[in-house]
This record gives C-alpha cells, sequence and structure tokens, in this order.
C-alpha cells in the first residue's frame, strides 16, 4: 500500500506528494507520498539501499526531485531560505577528526549560528542556550572536554544537542544508534523522546533498530523504493509486521540476523 497518513486538526510539516528520485539513471524512490504532521514522531524502516537516507535529504532540501514536490513548513524543502534555521539535522553517524579542537560545549554552540544572522556573534545567551540543551541531553559534565575525548555515544549526543540547540520545529535523524550497544541505544530513545516532548518538535528518525523505535515513534512507514504505511506503533503486532510488505521481510531478517554492536 502506498499512501499517506492524514489529519486535519494538525497542520502538516512535511508533505512529499508523488516524488520519483534516481541516482545516476537507478531509481531510488518511486511515487512517493508522505505527510508529517505537526508534532508526530515518524521512524522509517527498510532495507539498506531502500531510499531513507536520500529521503531525509529531499526534506532537508539537499536533493531535488525528479518529479513531484516536497514541502516543509509549507514552501519547497530546496527553497526555504531563512526558514531552514527551523530544521534540525542529525546526519548518520559522525566521529571527531583526532586533531578537532573544539570542546563539546563549542560544538553545541555552533548550532546557534544559522539563527544569529549575518555579522552577530556568539554571546552569552548562545552559550546558556546550549549549557541547557546538553543538560537535557544528561551530558553537562561534557561541555569543556575536547569533542575528540569522548566516547562514540557521548559524541553522537552533542551532535544531537547542536542540531536542537536553535529550537527547530522540525529535526531529521539519519540512523543515530550505529556503533552503541543495546543500554545506549535504548537510553539515546528515550532521551530523544523526551527531548522532542519538552521542545514539542517533529521528529523524522530513519533507523534499523525496530526494537526501540517502535516504542518511541507514534507511526512507523518502510521505505523501500516506495513509502508504505501501517498503523500507529503502539498497534503493531509481531504478526502483522511479519505480514506487512517489505517491512515485514526486514523484520524476519532482523530477528534472524540480530548481532549486537559494541559503542567505544
Amino acid at each position: 500500500m502506498n499512501g499517506s497518513h492524514t489529519d486535519n486538526s494538525a497542520a502538516p510539516v512535511v508533505q512529499v506528494d508523488h516524488v520519483d528520485f534516481a541516482w545516476d539513471g537507478a531509481e531510488v524512490l518511486a511515487d512517493c507520498n508522505l505527510e508529517v504532521l505537526a508534532g508526530q514522531f515518524l521512524g522509517l524502516l527498510g532495507p539498506n539501499g531502500g531510499g531513507k537516507t536520500t529521503l531525509i535529504r529531499l526534506i532537508l532540501g539537499e536533493l531535488v526531485p525528479d518529479r513531484g514536490q516536497v514541502l516543509v513548513l509549507g514552501r519547497e524543502a530546496h527553497r526555504l531560505g531563512r526558514e531552514r534555521r527551523l530544521v534540525g539535522y542529525v546526519p548518520q553517524r559522525e566521529r571527531a577528526e583526532a586533531n578537532f579542537p573544539a570542546t563539546a560545549l563549542d560544538t553545541v554552540v555552533m548550532g546557534t549560528f544559522s539563527s544569529l544572522g549575518y555579522g552577530r556573534r556568539v554571546g552569552h545567551a548562545q552559550r546558556e542556550a546550549a549549557v541547557r540543551i546538553l543538560e537535557l541531553m544528561g551530558i553537562p559534565h561534557v561541555a569543556d572536554k575536547p569533542l575528540r575525548q569522548l566516547s562514540g555515544g557521548q559524541q553522537q549526543r552533542v551532535f544531537v544537542a547542536r542540531a536542537l540547540v536553535s529550537q527547530p520545529r522540525l529535526l531529521l535523524v539519519d540512523e543515530p544508534t550505529v556503533g552503541m550497544d543495546v543500554g545506549g541505544q535504548e537510553s539515546f530513545f528515550k532521551e530523544l523522546k523526551a527531548l522532542q516532548e519538552e521542545l514539542q518538535m517533529t521528529v523524522v528518525m530513519a533507523t534499523h533498530d525496530m526494537g526501540h523505535i517502535r516504542h518511541v515513534a507514534s507511526w512507523l512507514a518502510c521505505v523501500s523504493r516506495q513509502i508504505h504505511w501501517h498503523r500507529p506503533s503502539e498497534e503493531l503486532t509481531e504478526e502483522e509486521l511479519d505480514q506487512a510488505c517489505e517491512l515485514g521481510a526486514y523484520h524476519r531478517h532482523v530477528k534472524t540476523h540480530h548481532g549486537g554492536q559494541k559503542e567505544n
């Protein structure tokens, strides 16, 4: 089934309308339709190469669809202009270079640059906002530590804090828990859900972590060339997941081949 969930009681933050996209002639997304409402937490699941990251980048405005349109906050995603500051983004796992000199706090403050305006300098208000976000992420104690000295999980929380410090209306997150152990994954998802509620954001997250995303996302979708919608996540049963389009096949694969990865 290819379609979208609609609810007239909330304004759409993201609208994907009959979108096609190909890389060098190879079709990645075909006739995709999607609507994400204000305050919704959408989890995007699907196989590698299924188009999750491409869809995130289309919503971010980094890519332009070959056909159809992507609207964010009512405007074409690639033409947001100054409104782009209302969109936060956490890309697939970053790691600080060995010679990267910034502290965790410095890194988070960088997230305020887009909202400062030309010629304005970072001041006390921006640093206070960065400190508060680190507190909300549960890592205020790393503020003055060089980013390169933090564990992978701590670095990822800093990058999320950097995306949140300007208080975006929409947060896009791409595979944030790769490399984390199971305990780190669970706490990360809980923290992000709490932040979403506290900051009243809309969140779209691409992830392979079906076990945890089901407990924090309000809706789940499978992306495998097309977008396959299912019931709200709290209503999904194991049997329904096993029977549902590509998401079912992906679910069976994860259950059969799942293996833990350790965090540094």
